[in-house]
């Protein structure tokens, strides 16, 4: 896919003034002619409330801890992207390309992943409650200690040829699960009030019985 690289490929931009000014002075040092990344978005902290940052290379981007909530981010470019602390509540990344992305601790309550290829990314302690993870490609990502309770999760792919998806203390309450496939590694809490922490065969089970008879459980 070609990402855009200039400033007239953004379809808009943040209110913020200083957020914009990061943004403008990311895409002028980038070559509209090339994929090669000469720079770095530098926006850690930074509010982009108001934008849609769709389709744009932002690879490797700086956004910890940056307000994104609510922010159209429809197939961008974010692998390798830093998004621990952000806000990305309500946020929509379908499509987006977050591999190997460090979300550590992010809140992406209400966020729409559909079809994003969260493959190695790390969301360790992310908060996903409710977010639209359908058919996103987790691959070996890392989401110990995230809460994905009411999460849609139908036709995602977890980890493929052997791997594992690491959902360890994963709060998976109420979550759906309908049509998912891949191995993943525990234990997985499914509790919804109360802590309930299930491997093994346990865990076999409980995905089948939800709709999800080719997840494998991996030691």
């Amino acid at each position: 896919m070609t990402y855009g690289r200039t400033r007239g490929d953004v379809i808009r931009w943040p209110d913020d003034s200083a957020a914009r000014q990061a943004l403008e002075t990311y895409l002028a040092a980038l070559p509209a002619d090339s994929q090669d990344v000469l720079s770095v978005l530098d926006a850690e902290g930074l509010d982009f409330t108001g934008a849609d940052l769709s389709a744009l290379d932002l690879t490797q981007a700086e956004l910890s801890e940056a307000t994104l909530g609510g922010v159209r981010l429809v197939g961008t470019n974010l692998s390798g992207a830093w998004l621990v602390s952000a806000d990305l509540r309500r946020a929509d990344l379908s499509h987006a390309d977050l591999r190997k992305a460090l979300a550590r601790g992010c809140d992406a309550r209400g966020a729409v992943f559909v079809g994003a290829d969260l493959q190695r990314a790390e969301l360790e302690g992310a908060d996903l409650r409710g977010a639209d993870l359908r058919k996103v490609r987790f691959g070996r990502a890392l989401l110990s200690d995230a809460d994905l309770r009411g999460a849609d999760l139908r036709e995602c792919s977890f980890g493929l040829d052997g791997e594992s998806t690491g959902l360890a203390r994963a709060r998976f309450g109420q979550c759906a699960v309908e049509g998912a496939t891949g191995g993943v590694s525990g234990p997985i809490d499914v509790g919804t009030d109360e802590p309930h922490l299930i491997d093994g065969e346990d865990l076999t089970h409980w995905f089948t019985a939800h709709g999800a008879p080719d997840v494998q459980v991996r030691p």
